[in-house]
């Protein structure tokens, strides 16, 4: 499978925003945000997300896991690569 680069919904949550954003995005009001970033769609390496779609996001240069159920949701962050 070749990668694929699609722009959408990511959804952040404060501790998220905390953690890999560098408390810039504005998750103070609401506990959450969502924001439109380019998303790398790849292959899940494990097979858990084979229903939905896998990929990953940069942020200050680390590459972040971004997973969603379907299509019609934004992508949520599930951690980040070493």
């Amino acid at each position: 499978m070749t990668a694929q680069t699609l722009k959408t919904k990511v959804h952040v949550t404060q501790s998220e925003n905390d953690k890999y954003f560098q408390q810039k995005l504005p998750t103070w009001r609401n506990g959450f945000c969502e924001v439109t970033r380019k998303v790398i769609i790849a292959q899940d390496p494990h097979s858990v997300y084979a229903d939905g779609e896998y990929g990953f996001i940069t942020v200050y240069g680390r590459k972040i896991i971004v997973v969603r159920s379907s299509s019609d949701t934004p992508f949520e962050i599930s951690g980040a690569t070493t």
